[in-house]
């Protein structure tokens, strides 16, 4: 077998297996699909010339080959048109009427081919041969050039109008490929008209695919992502390993052929333990001199994602972005610049590799921010002098002499946090579409990381500020605490010592009051005892004021004494209950307890104390009930003992509850029906019972539907 045999079968391997990689990749993207299309028919026209070459001597499978070739060939015009329209992204009327029509004719000429019209006999030359043109192969000839012009003049537009460099590098492979396809494939039309040339046309193929390939790897072609890159490296690295294992084994087999079959396992082993990473260099290798695009734009995305949430310092994010875009695109230069909304500025705030002399500022520019930035667009520095667009912009200039060739928008909704400028790659590669999407994201995640980065510094600038203003009232609040805790203490001290002074002189009077109403100092009218009983009950209401106010100076201060004992909590309450029976008869009222059937254990307080408090408790629901009864309960719960006053009288208000068990405080209207209160028996209440590691409440039915006051103490304390 010889070259020209082999050429077309070589060239209609790498032409499917190109084709199909592209429709693999984008199965329903229309560009993918008709460029396979083309692929396949360009696979027949030359397979059918290999099988045509191998069977040459055979005049019968000549012509059935070279048939079954123009199968192919015929499509080749309007598929080729299909695919220029769909690469140049172009839909009209025009277009879709030569499609249509350039479809039906190759059909027509499909049928044609199996007459004596279309090809007929054979030419059989040095090099191969071929079927003799007909009548109708010279009409196809000129809807082959038709349809073949056509296709050059709309990339050759496409190319000139476009103010994409990455569009521009692509028409350009693509326009060289299908060039060097027609040109060099064209003249396998010769031997058809009797002229027997060398069959240079069908390595046009492989010439074809080479081009494309390169123009896929490099540029993105056809918007094929970074697999075909992988997998050049991967084949790459492969070639290397087997030359490396083939040349170590003729060495060894020349130096030690008695060891042949173990060399050779070991020399095995050894090229599958070095082929890891001898990959891993090769794709470093590849992607910082080369492609700069063999990463992965998902695990780039997740890998920043991950890095951002790990920090609020607006100079970690900084430097986070700058490290998974230099991984990613060896770039030269990385800057960030912060947009200063109040002045209408743009600052550089971080810096790698630009050639900044001073602090580089720049001011908004109107035309920058409606076209790009507003829209979240990537400006490509070198495309917007090249279409004119901002000429003499004092912007661009000065971001061309930075030598910067992107600024990426880091937008946040309608608000632009800043801008993200990157430098040249050191490959020289030029940034594709995937670049630019990923840049797109990274924007999008670094706007939420720097602006999230500012609040907190505001935070943090406002906290210290707070703080500061916070230790200065606290100075200014202790001062005031210390003066206020002396006024209070000088406050308790005297209310201690006048109560002290108040209670020697009260208890005389109520001693004498005593004897002349036994009559020790003689007997005495019912005027007079009338009127020293008035003066005995204001003298006790006095005493009993003088007593709370000592007890609650001394719980205040600290110094009231507790005398805790083992006590039977319900002979108590019976005890208090009897005494104010009788105050409770005169106002006709029904004054109930009811004790629980089995005995209750005993419990640790202060009896006296205590006392006052049921005491108080009870004689306030006789003060504050006109007519109906009080029930007094007590129960038993799981650790406690809980003591209820139920009365049928005024009830409370919902606005008095606040201020129920504080200090010198009563009920809205209450002094109306008892003047005499003086505020303090409810405080003095909650104070002893808070003693006791105990808890007084109040549960209100409403005003004039009576209350319930109660107390838990607990029976082991």
């Amino acid at each position: 077998m010889n070259f020209e045999l082999f050429s077309p079968l070589v060239s209609a391997i790498f032409v499917f297996s190109l084709g199909f990689f592209v429709w693999k990749k984008g199965k329903k993207e229309r560009v993918n699909i008709t460029f396979a299309l083309f692929s396949f028919v360009i696979t027949i026209w030359m397979f059918g010339t290999f099988m045509m070459f191998l069977n040459k001597i055979d005049k019968n499978a000549i012509i059935f080959w070279d048939k079954f070739v123009y199968m192919g060939v015929v499509y080749v015009p309007v598929i080729m048109l299909d695919f220029g329209l769909a690469l140049v992204k172009k839909r009209s009327r025009k277009g879709k009427t030569a499609l249509i029509f350039g479809y039906i004719l190759s059909t027509l000429f499909l049928m044609l081919i199996p007459t004596k019209y279309f090809v007929n006999d054979v030419f059989i030359y040095e090099w191969g041969a071929h079927t003799k043109a007909q009548f109708f192969h010279h009409v196809f000839l000129v809807y082959f050039a038709a349809y073949l012009i056509s296709w050059f003049v709309i990339v050759f537009n496409y190319y000139k109008n476009t103010n994409s460099a990455s569009e521009r590098e692509r028409m350009k492979y693509s326009f060289l490929a299908f060039f060097i396809l027609a040109i060099i494939g064209s003249s396998g039309y010769l031997p058809a008209y009797g002229i027997g040339i060398y069959p240079f046309a069908y390595i046009s193929g492989l010439i074809f695919t080479l081009i494309l390939a390169y123009a896929i790897i490099v540029h993105r072609l056809m918007d094929i992502k970074i697999a075909l890159r992988r997998s050049s490296v991967f084949l790459a690295s492969l070639f290397v390993v087997l030359i490396m294992a083939a040349v170590v084994k003729y060495i060894f087999d020349n130096l030690f052929s008695v060891y042949s079959v173990w060399v050779h396992l070991l020399i095995l082993v050894a090229a599958l333990f070095i082929f890891p990473p001898v990959k891993n260099r090769f794709y470093r290798f590849a992607n910082k001199y080369f492609f700069s695009s063999l990463y992965d734009s998902s695990e780039v995305i997740a890998s920043l994602s991950d890095k951002l949430r790990s920090t609020l310092e607006a100079e970690k994010i900084y430097e986070y972005i700058f490290n998974i875009l230099t991984n990613a695109f060896h770039i030269k230069a990385f800057g960030v610049l912060t947009h200063d909304k109040k002045n209408k500025l743009y600052v550089l705030r971080y810096n790698q590799g630009f050639k900044a002399g001073a602090p580089v500022n720049f001011s908004e520019d109107e035309t920058l921010d409606k076209l790009f930035i507003r829209q979240n667009k990537t400006i490509i520095i070198e495309e917007i002098e090249r279409s004119g667009l901002l000429e003499k912009n004092k912007t661009i200039d000065l971001l061309l002499k930075l030598k910067v060739e992107i600024l990426a928008p880091l937008n946040l909704k309608d608000k632009t946090i800043g801008l993200i400028a990157l430098g040249r790659k050191e490959s020289g590669d030029m940034y594709n579409d995937e670049d630019l999407k990923v840049l797109e994201v990274i924007g999008a995640q670094a706007a939420i990381a720097l602006e999230n980065a500012l609040l907190y510094k505001e935070t943090k600038n406002f906290s210290i500020k707070l703080q500061k203003e916070v230790e200065r009232a606290t100075r200014d609040l202790t001062k005031a605490n210390e003066q206020l805790k002396k006024l209070d203490a000088a406050k308790s001290e005297f209310i201690s010592i006048a109560s002290h002074q108040l209670r020697t002189p009260l208890t005389v009077i109520k001693g004498y009051i005593s004897m002349l109403l036994e009559g020790n100092f003689g007997v005495l009218t019912k005027p007079e005892i009338e009127s020293l009983e008035k003066v005995y009950l204001s003298n006790e209401r006095l005493i009993s004021l003088v007593e709370n106010l000592l007890d609650i100076s001394r719980i205040e201060s600290g110094q009231l004494e507790f005398n805790f004992k083992q006590v039977d909590l319900s002979k108590l309450v019976t005890s208090v209950v009897d005494k104010l029976s009788d105050d409770a008869k005169k106002k006709n009222l029904i004054l109930e307890y009811k004790p629980l059937a089995k005995p209750l254990p005993k419990i640790k307080i202060d009896e006296e104390k205590i006392r006052k408090v049921i005491m108080n408790l009870i004689d306030n629901a006789i003060k504050y009930t006109k007519q109906g009864s009080i029930v007094i309960t007590l129960e038993l719960l799981n650790h406690s003992l809980k003591f209820c006053v139920t009365d049928s009288g005024l009830g409370i208000k919902s606005e008095d509850m606040v201020n129920m068990f504080k200090k010198f405080s009563r009920g809205t209207g209450i002094s109306l029906i008892y003047t005499e209160g003086t505020g303090l028996g409810l405080y003095a209440a909650r104070l002893t019972i808070k003693a006791h590691q105990g808890n007084i409440w109040v549960e209100p039915n409403g005003a004039g539907q009576g209350s319930k006051f109660c107390f838990e103490l607990p029976i082991k304390a």
